[in-house]
């Protein structure tokens, strides 16, 4: 598919959101912004993210679910830490957040899940090398509140101890017929998780059923699986989530 003139619907959280919409629109597409969820930090529980934080060095691996764990658990540690504690394997699910780790100093420790499209998911993840003996392990998982629990549970069936550390809340973005009106215009939906999926057929079938007519790019297997359950009928997997695996998929049509 030439994207030249192309409708690309992005709705994925905010800051990315704007960065991707710029990154399609210098690939000649016409984006257009509709985020299905708002990421907030979260501000209950201050005391005993400080107190994890704290205690990194106590672990032996240290897992990023996503950029905005990232984003959220860098202020916490530069604010707990002089420097990184050492010692520590650091792990970041996705091409994305594996790439905004190591531009920001940390080494990581499985460097095959940021090139290629084998480390997109916790079940790529989990059948990692590094991932399988690690029985007797303390890690950390730095992730949102709520979500998937299968790299969590997977973990500790092999033995691990491990702690989920929930640094921010993801929060559906309500909108009304008027503000959907200009997305109609799409000739691509780009969705990047299972949760904004969801999220994106509440808003948008509840107005209008033809949406589910709209060729749909996915980041994976399972999420892919789920849009078909919920009804869309032309589904693409591009088996990642970054800008440049969606774009991939799309010149591959």
């Amino acid at each position: 598919m030439q994207l030249t003139g192309k409708h690309i619907l992005i709705t994925r959280p905010q800051p990315e959101n704007q960065l991707s919409c710029e990154v399609f629109h210098q690939w000649g597409a016409k984006a257009l912004p509709l985020p299905m969820m708002r990421i907030d930090a979260l501000t209950d529980n201050k005391a005993y993210i400080r107190s994890q934080i704290f205690d990194l060095d106590l672990y032996d691996k240290v897992i990023f679910i996503s950029k905005n764990a990232v984003r959220h658990g860098i202020e916490w540690i530069d604010d707990c830490w002089p420097m990184l504690p050492v010692g520590i394997t650091w792990v970041g699910i996705g091409k994305g957040t594996s790439t905004l780790l190591d531009d920001l100093g940390f080494d990581l420790g499985i460097t095959a899940i940021s090139t290629d499209h084998s480390g997109q998911t916790s079940e790529d993840l989990l059948s990692q090398p590094l991932m399988k003996d690690v029985e007797g392990q303390k890690i950390l998982i730095m992730g949102g509140e709520g979500g998937r629990t299968k790299l969590e549970t997977s973990l500790v069936e092999r033995g691990a101890m491990v702690n989920h550390l929930a640094l921010y809340t993801r929060n559906k973005i309500n909108y009304d017929s008027e503000q959907v009106a200009d997305a109609e215009s799409c000739d691509v939906i780009l969705i990047t998780s299972g949760e904004g999926l969801e999220n994106l057929v509440d808003t948008l079938c509840q107005h209008n059923k033809n949406w589910l007519n709209k060729l749909i790019l996915t980041p994976s297997q399972r999420v892919t699986d789920i849009a078909l359950q919920l009804g869309w009928k032309n589904v693409i997997n591009a088996n990642g989530a970054d800008d440049n695996s969606l774009h991939a998929a799309l010149t591959q049509l």
